[in-house]
């Protein structure tokens, strides 16, 4: 009889006992991690203002805009959702150019992954309970051109989460077709910047983002 099959039924076995172990790990961090309850919706986060007149707002449709995540537990890639509660993304004209102005509310405390445990692990690190809002304010870095094709730019701006507001920068793919907006920001969020602490079983602190928006124009006064 080969001994094949019976190594790789070792290091199946193996692998299902190191994510059972895993598993327990992640429920008894629960326990200790207390998502709190002060519910804090407000930030010290300045807006961006406008400069000139003549700029066209684009409210952020938070049923069509997400913000998406991986993580990292013992090595192995953890998939999970921040819903976008609210947001603007305007266009203000410089000369025959455009400057981009962006705020968004992100929503961590419905934070969802595949895992029930690790999603409520997130929440309680991340305090959600006390500090339930993520928001992000930023502008770009360059003017952005008046064009119907699609642009790629850098954000340069601040992210408060944990209410601890640190820099952060985006590099967004984006498109304008009238009055609708799509857009696509990617970063790598180092979570410990805003004091936030993950038990020992993830091993790293950075997730990476990658925000998935859409936006109508809204209608003029």
């Amino acid at each position: 009889m080969s001994r094949q099959p019976i190594r790789h039924r070792r290091i199946a076995l193996i692998a299902a006992i190191l994510l059972a172990a895993a598993l327990l790990a992640l429920f008894a961090a629960v326990t200790w991690l207390d998502p709190g309850s002060k519910n804090d919706r407000t930030t010290g986060l300045v807006t961006p203002t406008l400069a000139a007149s003549g700029a066209r707002v684009f409210a952020v449709a938070a049923g069509e805009s997400r913000v998406e995540f991986t993580a990292s537990v013992r090595g192995v890639p953890l998939a999970g959702v921040f819903p976008v509660e609210r947001g603007t993304i305007t266009l203000e004209p410089v000369g025959e150019a455009l400057r981009v102005l962006v705020a968004l509310e992100i929503d961590v405390d419905s934070v969802e992954t595949a895992n029930p445990a690790i999603s409520q692990v997130l929440r309680a690190a991340m305090a959600t309970g006390d500090y339930p809002i993520a928001f992000y304010a930023a502008t770009s870095r360059d003017l952005v051109p008046v064009t119907e094709e699609e642009v790629a730019f850098a954000l340069d701006g601040e992210l408060d989460v944990h209410n601890v507001t640190h820099p952060h920068a985006m590099d967004v793919r984006a498109q304008l077709v009238g009055g609708d907006m799509w857009a696509i920001a990617t970063s790598a969020l180092d979570l410990a910047n805003h004091g936030v602490e993950f038990p020992a079983i993830f091993g790293d602190t950075t997730i990476q983002l990658t925000a998935r928006l859409q936006a109508y124009e809204e209608a003029g006064e």
